[in-house]
């Protein structure tokens, strides 16, 4: 089980590869945990965050896995639902890089997981995610960061697989539409900005 005891600081490059990052968003506390991985790859954990997505805006990640284009993920005001519990599932990593999940939902009894394609696209795919990835890139990882240090309330999502990529919303077409966006470093851009209403079970 993962502790969530306060623990001293520990310096990245006094970590081996038998330790594990996870950042507990309910707690706001930094753990870690023992894991069997020895070489760069995630390995999905027994833990799932399910929560609600809203935007800067207040408005609500509303997912339509059976459309094919890019209004397969939108924000709403007014939103179904059915469509808009995310599960989060969270994977041990080797790399430090970030709290690491991949969103995953349920509709009409289906999963769904979200990955992003060869052209960046965001799109969702009938089934379960894998519990193992090898490798240092991932286009169904995403990795979760705060906004702004020392705020817990309000993040972003780096894609693992299009660095300085991260989760944010465009207007197009009357749409607020899920998006990859570059981004540069320190750069306050609140259309990447998200809350994850966690959902207690």
């Amino acid at each position: 089980m993962m502790s969530t005891q306060h623990h001293q600081p520990i310096r990245k490059d006094e970590l081996n590869e038998q330790h594990i990052m996870l950042y507990d968003i309910n707690e706001g506390i930094l753990c870690f945990m023992e894991s069997a991985l020895q070489c760069d790859a995630w390995a999905q954990s027994n833990r799932t965050i399910k929560s609600i997505i809203v935007n800067y805006l207040q408005n609500t990640l509303e997912a339509h896995p059976e459309d094919f284009s890019e209004d397969a993920a939108v924000f709403k005001k007014a939103y179904d639902k059915a469509r808009v519990i995310f599960d989060l599932k969270v994977y041990r990593d080797t790399m430090f890089k970030g709290f690491s999940v991949a969103f995953t939902i349920k509709i009409d009894d289906k999963p769904y997981y979200m990955y992003s394609n060869n052209s960046m696209e965001l799109r969702f795919k009938e089934g379960v995610p894998p519990r193992n990835i090898p490798g240092s890139t991932s286009n169904v990882i995403f990795y979760q960061k705060q906004f702004s240090k020392g705020d817990s309330r309000y993040f972003v999502f780096e894609s693992a697989v299009n660095s300085g990529y991260c989760l944010a919303y465009q207007d197009e077409g009357g749409k607020q539409k899920l998006i990859l966006k570059h981004t540069l470093e320190d750069e306050v851009d609140e259309t990447k900005c998200f809350q994850t209403q966690v959902i207690q079970n």
